[in-house]
């Protein structure tokens, strides 16, 4: 691990802790050692489903505009530069493109929402509002808290990153362009959901970030596509890049990059394929690991030096 020059995080379910209050935070050792790495000459890439809305309180908070750091949002399809405050975005959906797909989705009962930067258009079926709503009873929350699920619970309050909440009910109220699609349910209803994507195959690409999250982008997209382009720009090589990460999305980034690690709560399938798995996000998994890392580069120090 000792030429490690970047560090690559997923954001949900890898770097953040979810609150009790609903906020998600980075661990206090997480954060520590997240500094130190750049202090140390480490850059840090942030590589999210979200977008640079939902990030920049997370890229301030760990200085990433100070130190060089990147954002690669909505699993590729765009990337920020912090340093200099210059986005560049290589894809996004087009409402054409699933025009059939939104409504046979809706059709079949699911929630569906899409994104695109500080706006969610969302659609919740009749069956789950019941749910909804005495979820939002059993747990205190106000009266007027948004019904949107989260990618780990039935509802989720969205609006400290998208600030405009749409309700629709079609594709046609869709905008003409979005950064991604979202289907939120149960995991067996997601299996289903899944057999509705197949004959997409050749256009969309989709993955679950959770059990009950799945995220649909432009083919050729990913996590490892964005964090590629960074590298390039600051002369990286993926052998010298380490990444932390949970869902599926994250897959093809763990693969090729020198030191990929699946968190402890990761999906199976992304444990399978990583370097090694470490600590989950609850107990801060990536902070032990880059602590090694800057312990191993203490010790190289001190016996140049000897």
């Amino acid at each position: 691990m000792r030429t490690v020059r970047v560090i690559v995080s997923d954001m949900d379910g890898t770097l953040l802790q979810h609150q009790e209050d609903g906020s998600d935070v980075i661990g206090t050792r997480t954060k520590r050692a997240l500094l130190q790495a750049q202090r140390c000459g480490i850059r840090v890439i942030l590589a999210s489903g979200r977008a640079y809305p939902k990030l920049m309180r997370y890229a301030q908070e760990l200085q990433l505009t100070h130190y060089g750091g990147w954002l690669v949002e909505v699993n590729g399809t765009a990337v920020y530069d912090c340093r200099h405050r210059k986005r560049k975005v290589f894809h996004q959906l087009y409402r054409e493109q699933i025009h059939t797909l939104f409504d046979t989705l809706v059709a079949a009962g699911f929630e569906v929402n899409a994104c695109l930067d500080d706006a969610m258009y969302y659609h919740i079926p009749e069956r789950l509002l019941a749910r909804k709503q005495e979820y939002i009873r059993q747990h205190g929350l106000p009266a007027d808290h948004p019904l949107t699920a989260g990618g780990f619970e039935p509802v989720y309050d969205h609006r400290n990153g998208y600030a405009h909440l749409y309700p629709i009910e079609e594709a046609s109220q869709l905008p003409l362009t979005m950064n991604k699609l979202c289907i939120c349910d149960e995991k067996e209803r997601l299996d289903q959901a899944q057999r509705l994507l197949e004959p997409y195959q050749q256009q969309l690409w989709w993955g679950r970030t959770t059990d009950r999250w799945m995220e649909i982008l432009p083919l050729g997209v990913s996590k490892l596509s964005g964090v590629r382009w960074c590298c390039e720009q600051i002369g990286v090589d993926l052998n010298d890049v380490m990444a932390f990460g949970d869902g599926e999305n994250d897959s093809a980034l763990l693969q090729h990059c020198g030191y990929g690690y699946a968190m402890g709560n990761a999906l199976d399938s992304v444990k399978r394929i990583a370097y090694d798995v470490c600590d989950d996000n609850k107990n801060e998994g990536p902070a032990g690991v880059i602590e090694r890392l800057l312990e191993e580069r203490k010790e190289d120090l001190y016996e140049d030096h000897q």
